[in-house]
């Protein structure tokens, strides 16, 4: 029998409550604090520890967002029912109750996303699509005011593709899986005449858009995702092209990389991506897929239309010899991750890596996102292995709290 006056602990909030018996296996609580009613009808696991006279309810984890889900619906709808099915909380915080840390958030109750006053969680998954914003004082100091109240954020900010390639070349293993490249377009030139083809991408670019590739030949043919359909340009002079591109990248920073000749399926472009997740302190793939673009398309983003199928029913179909290719891409997945998490600034628990395959095989890392896209896609479960991921992972960190304690 726990005495009067314990400390309540859930997420990072914590209250003095009455504790009183009930002739059922019921916990009475008196007290009164906005969030608690966040807490009710649901099921939370619970760690009682009798001697410091304390109770700590969880897991508690809310998803950072701009000011509604959008493109996160489906994906936010799943975890918060799969965190109601097996104990725990899941909210939105719209990004404007974080910075001001006025205590609301959105709740999911009667079939919609309401806001309600809630608990600060213990772990914080980074959503918002700004990238400014996760640069503004405000939003670093928030940061900090969360992990010093002993709460996890993550993913802490964007990539961009100029650091992963730096960091990537400095692997001794991982440097043999990456396109050579060269930052900014004054390096195009060097970079044609060695390679004869090249990608150029914003190092801040998302979703497979504004991508430009340019091919030597009788002249240079230019293609640019943005164009229409399958259209392309031709230029026979150089310094006419250069400042075609040049008018294209504006005033961003461009990464140019290497055009490696990958495997194509059914003549469409291919690339398979990986998602590598941390699990408490460990990290895990918790799903692939093949991903094949969509008519016209020379990148395979499924925002741009393209197709999701299963990895290894792609590899069989497009390579004489496929046995151990997916295991390797995994591998080599799950180093990039282990890797980045540690060498870059920021905490991350998630990563989307992008690989593609050449003719004999060998897997070549194109991209590693760290807000990967949680559109809808092919998985036969009926909770896809994101949402079970980021359960998995709010308990593993919960759990590992209280036992410090």
């Amino acid at each position: 029998m726990l005495k009067d006056g314990i400390t309540l602990s859930v997420g990072t909030s914590s209250t003095m409550v009455e504790c009183h018996p009930s002739p059922t296996d019921d916990l009475i609580l008196t007290t009164f604090l906005p969030w608690l009613h966040a807490l009710h009808d649901r099921v939370f696991h619970i760690h009682v520890d009798r001697l410091r006279a304390g109770i700590e309810i969880g897991p508690i984890t809310a998803i950072l967002i701009n000011k509604t889900a959008g493109s996160l619906s489906d994906y936010a709808h799943e975890c918060q029912r799969f965190f109601h099915q097996n104990g725990g909380l899941l909210y939105l915080l719209p990004v404007s109750s974080f910075l001001q840390k006025d205590g609301t958030g959105l709740l999911f109750s009667e079939g919609k996303w309401g806001a309600g006053s809630v608990p600060s969680p213990s772990v914080l998954y980074n959503r918002i699509p700004s990238r400014q914003l996760e640069t503004t004082g405000p939003f670093k100091h928030a940061v900090t005011c969360l992990e010093q109240a002993g709460g996890t954020i993550f993913n802490t900010r964007f990539l961009s593709k100029s650091e992963v390639d730096q960091a990537l070349n400095h692997h001794p293993h991982l440097q043999d899986h990456i396109p050579a490249s060269a930052t900014g377009v004054d390096e195009l030139e060097g970079m044609l005449s060695t390679y004869g083809d090249v990608f150029i991408k914003n190092i801040h670019g998302s979703k497979g858009r504004n991508i430009i590739r340019v091919s030597s030949g009788d002249g240079w043919k230019v293609r640019q995702n943005s164009f229409p359909g399958d259209s392309h340009q031709t230029f026979k002079d150089y310094r006419t092209l250069e400042k075609k591109i040049r008018a294209w990248c504006r005033n961003s920073t461009y990464l140019i990389q290497e055009t490696i000749p990958f495997c194509l399926y059914k003549g469409r472009p291919l690339d398979f991506r990986i998602l590598c997740h941390r699990i408490g302190q460990e990290w895990t793939v918790l799903s692939s897929v093949a991903r094949v673009a969509g008519d016209g398309e020379f990148v395979s983003n499924v925002d741009r239309g393209g197709q999701t199928a299963k990895p290894r029913t792609i590899l069989n179909d497009i390579l004489p010899v496929s046995k151990g290719i997916h295991e390797n891409m995994k591998a080599i997945s799950l180093s990039t991750a282990v890797y980045l998490s540690e060498v870059l600034d920021g905490h991350f628990s998630e990563f989307g890596i992008d690989l593609g395959i050449d003719a004999d095989g060998k897997p070549w890392i194109i991209e590693v996102n760290s807000k990967p896209s949680k559109l809808t896609s092919q998985h036969s479960e009926a909770v896809r292995p994101s949402v079970r991921g980021l359960y998995q992972h709010s308990f593993s960190i919960w759990k590992e709290e209280e036992e410090e304690k």
